[in-house]
């Protein structure tokens, strides 16, 4: 369980802050374009006067001219100027950078992530990849049905992945029952029945209910062999190999404080989702762009629903006026136990100071005696 809200907490601020880098380069892109155009602008002002002084009197000496438009450049100071915006912008991108190159190595592909990395100037990309290679090391070693490297790896993170109570990690177990049920499959029942006997005492007290379906199938094996039906023949029939090459990107992914799914890829995902519902609303307001939607406030004028996979905060909806909360219009609990939007509050109130009685039971009380709701999880 902890693991779990581990992960999916590592979800949720990873995805937030690719969405925020993303927002942030896009916004000191418009700025520095803005503000480089205008730079120009001025420059080139400057010197189509100077131009036009010349051409008014060509046989004036120029240096007056060119003395007056190197003090105008000078005070307008555009080389400043479009340093300055830039250097912002370059900050943001670099942050983006990061949260791509950070993708690549997520994804395994070190080679595009490595160049990746050199052309866009990237800082600390060893750092960025070093815990991803030995996590793929692990992954294409059990793809090739090999578990020797991933039980070293839980050997050499015993104490993190123990339980609450210091059981032995269920990822690990998951590892031995792979095992057991490969070697019963091509060595037979002895060879199981060894294998069981040397590695499955440690989680009885744990696993007790799987261990006990295992020692079903080894009874039954020898029918399975022949072709004819088996009780267990769903514990071969699912996809073992891959069942675990997921789950031990799940928990290295939790050990590393990472999302097991790669942030950029959620993002990307989820903006797929929802540009046909933002498409349709930008031709039913055709006078505002598309980008302009979805940028100006934090919240759209219509629902996109995405699915349960892009669902990471609990919500709360208020019950009397049927809006879900937001960062301005918080749950409120009542003295009473009750809870209902600020904003419905004070329109039942109408005022701060005044008493109102609660919608669902007789007591009463003021907006002052309301507290704001705090759900740790909850956009």
């Amino acid at each position: 369980m902890a693991a779990a809200q581990a992960a999916a907490a590592a979800a949720v601020a990873d995805v937030e802050a690719a969405l925020r880098e993303a927002d942030k380069a896009a916004k000191k892109q418009k700025v520095c374009a803005a503000s480089s155009a205008q730079a120009i602008n001025k420059m080139l002002q400057a010197v189509g006067k100077a131009r036009q002084q010349l051409l008014a009197a060509p046989a004036a000496p120029p240096q007056a001219v060119l003395q007056e438009l190197h003090a105008e450049l000078a005070a307008a100071d555009v080389a400043r100027a479009m340093t300055a915006d830039t250097k912002d912008l370059h900050g943001a991108v670099s942050k983006l950078g990061k949260v791509i190159a950070e993708h690549l190595f997520h994804e395994g592909l070190f080679e595009i992530g490595q160049v990746f990395v050199e052309e866009a100037g990237v800082e600390e990309g060893e750092a960025l990849k070093r815990p991803y290679a030995s996590m793929h090391t692990v992954l294409q070693e059990v793809q090739r049905h090999n578990l020797a490297p991933a039980l070293e790896w839980v050997r050499e993170h015993e104490a993190a992945l123990r339980g609450p109570g210091g059981e032995p990690c269920a990822f690990e177990f998951s590892i031995h029952r792979l095992a057991f049920l490969s070697l019963l499959k091509e060595q037979g029942q002895a060879a199981a029945m060894a294998y069981a006997r040397q590695h499955f005492a440690r989680f009885q007290a744990t696993q007790m209910a799987a261990i006990q379906k295992l020692m079903g199938a080894l009874c039954f094996s020898r029918r399975a062999a022949a072709g004819r039906p088996s009780p267990y023949a769903d514990l071969l029939a699912e996809d073992l190999w891959g069942n675990l090459a997921r789950d031990f990107v799940r928990q290295c992914c939790v050990l590393l404080g990472q999302a097991q799914d790669s942030p950029l890829l959620v993002t990307v995902a989820a903006g797929a989702a929802a540009l046909p519902t933002l498409l349709k609303l930008a031709t039913v307001i055709s006078d505002q762009p598309v980008a302009d939607l979805a940028g100006a406030a934090e919240q759209l004028p219509v629902e996109i629903p995405l699915g349960q996979e892009f669902i990471f905060h609990s919500v709360f909806a208020c019950p009397v006026s049927r809006d879900q909360s937001t960062r301005d219009n918080p749950p409120m609990l009542l003295p009473c136990g009750h809870c209902i939007c600020k904003a419905s509050i004070y329109k039942i109130a109408k005022a701060a100071n005044r008493s109102f009685k609660c919608p669902y039971c007789p007591a009463e009380c003021t907006p002052r005696d309301c507290q704001e709701l705090v759900v740790p999880d909850m956009e």
